[in-house]
């Protein structure tokens, strides 16, 4: 019985794009899903296993209030939790680069990830054990300076998850990050307000030369196939989708 009560999984940025796509991943294989977002999913909300929690989650105590109101379902604890909330400012010259610019993308992208990992990892822990699966990006290679802001909170977060992978170790939580190179987002394609069809982003590939761009769907598939290792399972570990040399 207590193994069918921690099939609950925590899943932030849900409101659109990938993390939408993982928590709709996650529901299809039978999860309860609690969904974290600033502006919420009434969509997603529709489903008897989703749990629609809006929050800023760059503040702690929202962070805290949005998990104690589903400690119902997180009695046991959680299996998963996966990192997805963040931002990306458009790119700018280098030499422009403002610094207001570079801490609220820290502010968005790192303080979020460490307010939830706070947050979860006891929850982890009281379920025996589960997965930290971070969204991370290529572009943190830092090869591409109109876009430095951006790249160093995301290599923030790579350091983030490496250090979860040894803190939490003892507990059987494994800690990993997927980069999944270009998606057909809102977010990476300006206009976008629905998500590509198949046919469409087959059309688009056949001549894209840079690089593959991905369905939400075939990322959370990906996302959601990391968060189900194992304790002893890999850990540690960034999951490279881009054709972007890590």
């Amino acid at each position: 019985m207590a193994a069918e009560l921690t099939r609950a999984v925590v899943v932030s940025g849900t409101s659109s794009g990938i993390g939408a796509a993982v928590a709709a991943e996650f529901l299809r294989r039978g999860y309860t899903v609690v969904g974290l977002s600033r502006r919420g999913n009434p969509g997603l909300a529709e489903h008897s296993g989703y749990l629609d929690r809006v929050a800023d989650l760059r503040d702690p105590d929202a962070v805290r209030a949005a998990l104690r109101s589903v400690a119902d379902v997180t009695a046991h604890g959680v299996r998963a939790v996966v990192l997805n909330a963040g931002v990306a400012p458009d790119p700018v010259d280098l030499i422009k680069t403002e610094w207001q610019v570079v801490a609220d993308t820290y502010e968005t992208n790192i303080r979020t990830a460490l307010n939830l990992v706070q947050e979860t990892a006891p929850l982890l822990a009281r379920g025996g054990g589960g997965s930290l699966t971070f969204v991370g990006a290529s572009l943190a290679n830092g090869f591409q300076p109109d876009r430095w802001a951006y790249a160093a909170s995301k290599a923030a977060l790579t350091t983030l998850m490496r250090a979860c992978s040894v803190e939490f170790a003892d507990d059987g939580v494994v800690a990993n990050e997927v980069r999944p190179g270009p998606v057909a987002t809102a977010m990476t394609m300006t206009g976008l307000d629905a998500e590509v069809n198949e046919q469409i982003l087959r059309a688009v590939n056949a001549g894209f030369g840079t690089d593959w761009l991905k369905s939400a769907r075939t990322v959370a598939q990906w996302i959601v196939a990391l968060a189900e290792f194992p304790s002893n399972g890999p850990t540690g570990q960034v999951f490279n989708y881009s054709r972007k040399v890590l």
